[in-house]
């Protein structure tokens, strides 16, 4: 881009692009997940029995779920190089501790010392172990 006399070029590097909106969209999306995925699972509970109502709850819970991922998708492509890579070492840690975590609780469950584990636990789970690796990835490339 030349410089032409009467247009400046604006100064990007002081004032870095806010990320914040996305952010709360984010956060607005994985609320709304949760959301619809508690009242999905009430109303499955409570055992309706149209298979159009069963299917429609499914698709509304799921539906969150894919707005959210869609949504962080986008809010990470927004982000600058450093900051992508702290996301995917957060991704990989919280990967990592969750399948060690779910190998252990099979074995456990083989060895008959541990019982159930629902699947909702397991994604709450991977969820808290995605948070917390942030912040720790965050805090060690400080």
């Amino acid at each position: 881009m030349s410089d032409t006399p009467g247009r400046e070029r604006p100064d990007r590097s002081s004032n870095p692009p806010s990320n914040l909106g996305a952010a709360a969209w984010v956060a607005v999306t994985l609320l709304f997940w949760i959301a619809a995925t508690t009242v999905a699972r009430r109303v499955l509970e409570n055992d309706p029995v149209g298979l159009l109502a069963r299917v429609g709850t499914v698709a509304v819970a799921a539906g969150g779920f894919i707005a959210f991922a869609a949504l962080l998708v986008r809010f990470v492509r927004t982000l600058d190089e450093f900051s992508r890579r702290v996301q995917l070492m957060a991704a990989a840690v919280a990967f990592i501790v969750s399948i060690t975590a779910l190998v252990a609780a099979d074995l456990l469950q083989a060895a008959h010392l541990l019982g159930y584990v629902p699947l909702d636990g397991i994604w709450v789970f991977m969820l808290a172990a995605w948070c917390v690796s942030q912040v720790a990835v965050a805090r060690y490339y400080r």
